[in-house]
């Protein structure tokens, strides 16, 4: 096992900080895992530096480290088991991997991959700016790719890859500032006259092998048309809930994601508890998003199929292209 992962487990069962001495005595002890003081000592500082670990000084001596929120996130990801083949661990671990920064407006975001035919990709594009002006599609951006094979997805001649973006990214965000964050559930958020009223039908994703939000559209159980007609309509969206504490964080992470025209988190109540009549554990705050799928349902409503890989990849954002300019 990554000795990373090692030094995690063994900080996130200390009751106090450890030095790299102890932490060489414990990976030999409980693992039979013999490690220089030297290496442990590297691999602090790398784990630092991305945030799973901080080292407490004391009289400008570091006196040990002990694991953060972060770490304690990331050792769950990288240590799940018992929920290989869910769902959540694709959303945790692809999570993980973003390093969007939206006060930059650059690093690599999570994207679902749709297959469409060369016939329909101005019929996507569209549907893209329809949503997104519309308010309930998260980005104008994407990526078009052609080829035999795009990201381990074959290709017919007639066919080709469109990479829009997932908001798993609001994930990733979240938790590259610090923020701890649960993924919950996907589903159908009802709007009457503009304003979502609750969620309709949605499945958590703990008890689920695949992307909820991509059975719905399916199943054609969304109605983004009926939305961008009257704003009454049901539309495609996930739920996480993070502590109530970290309310102004997502504030702020939420207006920076819109300076950099990704406009996914949804408006709704703040109350402590519940989130669009989804229960969560108490003092705990709901982040609702608007589904990467959005502008795929759209398609679906309108008779034009489009086959979707649900958070599928990675892609550097600043290389993407605004649907809006082409």
């Amino acid at each position: 096992m990554d000795p990373e992962v090692l030094i995690l487990r063994v900080l996130d069962d200390a009751d106090e900080p450890m030095g790299s001495g102890r932490i060489v005595e414990e990976l030999k002890r409980r693992f039979g895992k013999e490690y220089s003081t030297r290496s442990i000592r590297y691999h602090l500082q790398r784990m630092e530096e991305r945030g799973l670990i901080e080292r407490i000084r004391r009289n400008d001596r570091v006196i040990g480290a002990v694991i953060t929120d972060k770490g304690r996130y990331v050792l769950k990801v990288r240590t799940s088991r018992e929920r290989v083949g869910m769902y959540i661990s694709v959303i945790e671990e692809m999570a993980y991997l973003c390093d969007f920064d939206p006060f930059e407006a650059e690093g690599k975001v999570v994207c679902n991959v749709s297959i469409v035919k060369k016939d329909d990709l101005d019929d996507f594009l569209t549907a893209v700016e329809e949503t997104y002006k519309a308010g309930v599609g998260p980005s104008p951006f994407v990526a078009i790719e052609e080829g035999e094979e795009v990201n381990g997805i074959k290709l017919e001649q007639d066919e080709v890859a469109v990479l829009t973006v997932c908001t798993v990214t609001v994930d990733g965000v979240l938790l590259n500032q610090g923020v701890p964050v649960n993924p919950l559930c996907g589903g159908l958020l009802h709007f009457e006259d503009g304003e979502p009223l609750g969620m309709v039908e949605y499945i958590e994703y703990s008890g689920s092998t695949v992307d909820p939000l991509h059975v719905f559209v399916a199943r054609g159980m969304t109605d983004v048309e009926g939305y961008i007609e009257t704003g009454t309509g049901r539309i495609p969206t996930n739920v996480r809930y993070v502590p109530w504490a970290a309310r102004s964080d997502v504030k702020k992470v939420k207006e920076a994601l819109e300076k950099a025209d990704i406009r996914a988190i949804v408006d709704v109540p703040a109350v402590e508890g519940e989130v669009v009549g989804i229960p969560i554990p108490p003092k705990s705050f709901g982040v609702v998003a608007y589904g990467g799928l959005v502008p795929v349902a759209l398609l679906e409503e309108r008779g034009i199929s489009v086959k979707t890989y649900p958070t599928k990849t990675l892609y550097e954002y600043s290389e993407m292209e605004d649907v809006r300019r082409l």
